[in-house]
């Protein structure tokens, strides 16, 4: 089994088997007993938050962890394809429908790869969730690299009242918008889902 750490000041990730993408072999497997919309939610390249708005009829809010700078590690900075001595924002969120949490984010965002509109945008609307904020701009976006897994997550265990050995369907990609005049948005992006939303998976495997 590979474990690999994914660091961040309050999500801290142990990825169990690696990260799966779409094609492969694996990803299949892995898949395997989940319902159509729960793999169409791991792979899906659209607007979460409107997609879980459609799935649970229900509006789709933020409710803030943690918002701040810091110092990407080395392998942030290679999945992202900056510097790694880049400083970015830092926001880690719950997405919840009424009282019902679906989803733990945490979105990077490195300092050189933001406009000014976009920056001030997310600071002036930290509880708005990041695809509301870029669509009330008009700002469309793409992802890459897009891969899947099954996760230990402290933070999101202990917010759920689970085992902090507990698992949990994840995903990780990278968003992105660039104009001619260099990047309107460029982030890397985890999500770790709720059993309420994907799975469960329950106990440590």
């Amino acid at each position: 089994m590979v474990i690999s750490p994914v660091m961040g000041k309050g999500l801290n990730l142990n990825v169990l088997g690696g990260w799966h993408a779409p094609p492969d072999a694996a990803a299949s497997r892995f898949l395997e007993g989940l319902k159509a919309h729960e793999k169409l939610l791991l792979f899906s390249e659209g607007s979460m938050t409107l997609e879980l708005e459609l799935l649970t009829g229900k509006r789709v809010d933020v409710e803030l962890k943690m918002r701040g700078e810091r110092a990407l590690s080395i392998e942030e900075a290679e999945f992202l394809g900056v510097d790694p001595r880049s400083g970015a924002l830092e926001r880690e969120v719950w997405l919840v429908a009424g009282q019902t949490k679906l989803l733990y984010a945490r979105t990077l965002i490195p300092a050189n790869c933001i406009s000014g509109e976009v920056r001030s945008a997310l600071d002036e609307k930290s509880s708005e969730p990041l695809g509301r904020v870029l669509s009330s701009m008009g700002i469309l976006f793409a992802k890459e690299r897009l891969e899947a897994g099954i996760v230990r997550c402290e933070a999101a265990s202990l917010d759920l009242g689970l085992s902090v050995e507990s698992t949990f369907y994840a995903r990780r990609y990278i968003l992105y918008n660039k104009g001619a005049g260099g990047w309107v948005i460029k982030a890397a992006v985890a999500e770790v889902f709720s059993p309420a939303l994907v799975g469960p998976l329950g106990a440590a495997r």
